[in-house]
């Protein structure tokens, strides 16, 4: 009885030892990643933690951290300002919907969330843009942020000046302003 309270002791201290070198690691980069030196061993803990084992509660927060302020630091850090601007430059939320639609081997009538196969054609076509009720629907569906399917602002006002431009001119004849380019 002895020697099994001693290992049970033996083994409480470990724990609390790797609890504080585990709190120590997350105090390095819960604050904030700074530099590149700071985002190399972030990434280097991060790889330690999705090694494929089971993690603990703390290293399972630790991990979550640990990823929102890589993101972070992606973001803001120079180094990768030309690859974001590239990311961002052909992830249009319409690129989005395709990829899905591919990785899924989804067809228009798999998508009630943007309307009939036509909707989702003029979806796709650019023609119809996406409206914030499809947006909400579609990141209901896969689990993701609403603004993944909504442009940004600009964007969202261009598609939609010319749907309605294109409606317009289907009906009726064209303005003044609509003759010289004005808007």
């Amino acid at each position: 009885m002895n020697a099994a309270r001693n290992d049970f002791q033996a083994v409480i201290a470990m724990l609390g030892e790797l609890h504080t070198a585990v709190e120590r690691l997350r105090g390095e980069f819960v604050h904030g990643i700074n530099t590149p030196a700071d985002y190399e061993r972030a990434t280097w803990l991060l790889d330690e933690l999705t090694d494929g084992r089971a993690l603990s509660r703390i290293e399972e927060k630790i991990l979550v951290e640990l990823e929102d302020e890589i993101l972070a630091y992606q973001k803001k850090s120079e180094q990768f300002r030309e690859s974001n601007a590239a990311f961002e430059a052909t992830c249009t939320p319409v690129q989005l919907i395709k990829d899905l639609m591919e990785t899924l081997g989804l067809t228009g009538s798999d998508l009630p969330e943007i309307g009939d196969k036509t909707a989702v054609s003029k979806v796709l076509s650019g023609d119809r843009p996406i409206s914030h009720k499809m947006a909400y629907a579609l990141a209901e569906r896969f689990a993701m942020e609403p603004g993944a399917f909504l442009p940004a602002a600009p964007e969202m006002l261009a598609a939609t000046e010319s749907a309605l431009r294109k409606t317009r001119k289907a009906s009726a004849p064209l303005t003044r302003q609509e003759k010289s380019g004005q808007h």
